[in-house]
C-alpha cells in the first residue's frame, strides 16, 4: 500500500481547523463594521462576529451531530424525536448561515457603494467566508475501512453463477472440502532385547524353553553385537508364555 505523503496527512489533521478559523477571521471585520454602522459602540461592536459567524458555525456543527444521531436512531423508540431535533437543528443552522452571509454582503455593498456587475462580485466574494465556515464543519474525515473476511463483489457474483448452474443441472451445489488434518505418526516399536537366560528368569521358564520357542519361530530372534549372540524381545516373551500358560490352564 502506498504511504500517504506527510503534507497530505498534516492537511487532513489540521487543515479543517485552520480553514474554519480563517473563514471566521475574514467574516469578523465586516460584521464589526456593520455593527458600527448600526450605531453600536465600539466597546460592544466586536461581539457581533461572535453572534453572527460563531453562531453559524456552532449551528452547522450541531446540525451535523443531530443528523448522525437521527441515522443511528432509525428503528428505535427515539427515531421520531431524533428526526425532529435534526430538522430543527438544520433549520437553525441554515438561518444562522443566511444571517451571517447577509451581514457580510450588506456591509461590503454599503462600504464600497458598488453597483451593477461590481455589486454582484462584492456579494459573491462577501458570502464566501461564512459559507466556507459552515461547509468545513460538514466535511467528514476519510473513512478507514476495517478488514473483512467477506468475499468481494466479483467473488460473490461468481459463486452465485456457479450455484445457479448446479441447480439448473440438477446437481447439489458443491460444499467446500474440509481440509484433512494429518494425524501424528506413531513412534516405531522398539523391542526390549534380553538374552535367553534373562528372558527365562523374567517369565519363570527355563532357558531351554525360551530357546526352543525362539527356534520354533514363536519368538523373533535378534542378532546381537557379539558373534553368535542372540536376543529376544522381553515383551514378546511375556505375551507368548502368558498365552501358553492360559492354554495349559484351560486344558
Amino acid at each position: 500500500m502506498t504511504k500517504t505523503p506527510a503534507h497530505v496527512r498534516w492537511a487532513r489533521k489540521y487543515g479543517q481547523q485552520i480553514v474554519l478559523y480563517a473563514a471566521l477571521a475574514l467574516s469578523a471585520p465586516g460584521e464589526y463594521e456593520l455593527a458600527l454602522m448600526a450605531g453600536w459602540s465600539p466597546s460592544v461592536a466586536w461581539l457581533m462576529p461572535a453572534v453572527m459567524s460563531l453562531y453559524a458555525a456552532i449551528g452547522a456543527s450541531v446540525a451535523k451531530a443531530q443528523k448522525a444521531t437521527a441515522r443511528a436512531a432509525v428503528g428505535t423508540p427515539m427515531e421520531h424525536e431524533a428526526r425532529r431535533r435534526s430538522r430543527n437543528a438544520t433549520f437553525g443552522a441554515l438561518t444562522a448561515l443566511l444571517m451571517a452571509t447577509a451581514a457580510q454582503v450588506a456591509e461590503h455593498v454599503l462600504t464600497t457603494g458598488a453597483t451593477g456587475v461590481r455589486a454582484w462580485v462584492v456579494i459573491i466574494v462577501s458570502a464566501v467566508p461564512p459559507l466556507v465556515a459552515a461547509h468545513v464543519l460538514h466535511i467528514d474525515p476519510p473513512m478507514e475501512l476495517e478488514p473483512t473476511d467477506e468475499p468481494s463483489a466479483p467473488a460473490r457474483v461468481l459463486e452465485e453463477l456457479e450455484r445457479r448452474e448446479h441447480e439448473a443441472a440438477g446437481e447439489p451445489a458443491g460444499e467446500p472440502e474440509e481440509e484433512e488434518v494429518d494425524e501424528p505418526a506413531e513412534a516405531p516399536y522398539e523391542p526390549l532385547l534380553v538374552t535367553y537366560a534373562e528372558a527365562a528368569e523374567a517369565v519363570d521358564r527355563s532357558e531351554v524353553t525360551v530357546r526352543g520357542a525362539a527356534n520354533e519361530g514363536r519368538l523373533k530372534k535378534y542378532e546381537g553385537g557379539e558373534p553368535r549372540r542372540v536376543y529376544v524381545d522381553l515383551r514378546e516373551c511375556h505375551t507368548v508364555f502368558s498365552q501358553s500358560r492360559r492354554t495349559v490352564a484351560g486344558v
